[in-house]
């Protein structure tokens, strides 16, 4: 009697679940209560429906975020009675999904800062209903530096040379450290400011000024880390002095220069000195034809007068 009681007690309990009349689930929702997504990534909540009876339907999913503000309260996904409601970058890790499905894991396509929260998942089958909620934090790495220079180019030797690294994309403040060539730090001498992005992500500025650079320093590095130290991103800038040569040939452009004019002026003067010269050795010749001349009058005058004389 007692089994046959105990029998008809089983069968019209299961009766009553399956017209839904019983508040005692028959199913549970397994989900990792922590994850930690990156920045621009995709992932995967999971979470698995653990029926603990047989043949069980899904009829309702709902996902969503909570604590989150009035404009961004709706549901990220639901699902009910063969109707799917999806928020844009959020569908079911299964892309053929259906209701036979006990995979009802959440898929971010595109992980964001304001992704990281609390999220709810709810089940509701037609042998019971299930909840769980789950942790999600997001980080996110800042890029390869940038570095330039002012000025930038042909710099001439102990002239102050101002020099930049800048990146972006982490999700905390980090920190930017300079060193040169011999791996001196220079982090001290330099200036950092740091800035929140629309997007939830930081940019960092650091600016670092050698002084009286000189061609014997001319590579400086620049490292990016994170709040907690770890390196994230570096870059290395080579100071572009004036090639060396370069104030010889500018000395040998302006004699080359200076010839050009020159010449001419020296050709022309010689020319002009010559025809002086020349002018002046005519004159002095002239000058003496005309003495040999009269020298010679003089003496046939002379000779006549004597001649006259002795007749």
């Amino acid at each position: 009697m007692t089994s046959a009681t105990s029998f008809l007690f089983v069968a019209i309990h299961l009766a009553c679940i399956r017209d839904g009349n019983s508040s005692e689930s028959f199913v549970k929702l397994e989900c990792k209560t922590e994850y930690h997504g990156v920045y621009g990534q995709q992932l995967i909540l999971g979470c698995i429906v653990k029926p603990m009876v047989e043949n069980v339907t899904i009829k309702t999913v709902t996902w969503k975020r909570m604590g989150a503000t009035a404009k961004d309260d709706a549901n990220l996904l639901e699902y009910h009675r063969e109707k799917m409601d999806l928020t844009p970058g959020f569908t079911f890790a299964e892309p053929s999904w259906n209701k036979n499905n006990m995979n009802v894991s959440l898929l971010l396509k595109n992980t964001k800062m304001a992704n990281k929260g609390v999220y709810e998942c709810m089940v509701n089958t037609d042998r019971g209903d299930t909840t769980a909620t789950i942790s999600l934090s997001v980080t996110a790495k800042y890029k390869t530096p940038t570095m330039s220079s002012i000025p930038e180019t042909n710099i001439k030797e102990n002239t102050d040379v101002t020099i930049f690294c800048n990146s972006t994309g982490g999700h905390q403040t980090g920190l930017i450290w300079w060193f040169d060539q011999f791996g001196s730090n220079w982090t001290r001498s330099a200036e950092l400011v740091a800035k929140e992005t629309e997007d939830g992500l930081f940019s960092l500025s650091s600016k670092f000024t050698v002084l009286k650079a000189t061609s014997s320093y001319t590579n400086y590095t620049c490292k990016v880390l994170n709040v907690n130290g770890a390196e994230e991103g570096m870059a290395s800038f080579v100071i572009q002095f004036a090639p060396r040569d370069l104030g010889s040939k500018a000395d040998h452009l302006d004699i080359v220069s200076t010839t050009k004019w020159l010449a001419p002026v020296v050709v022309i003067g010689s020319l002009i000195i010559g025809l002086l010269a020349a002018l002046l050795l005519f004159k002095r010749r002239s000058a003496q034809r005309g003495h040999q001349t009269d020298t010679r009058h003089d003496q046939d005058v002379e000779a006549e007068g004597l001649n006259s004389d002795r007749n």
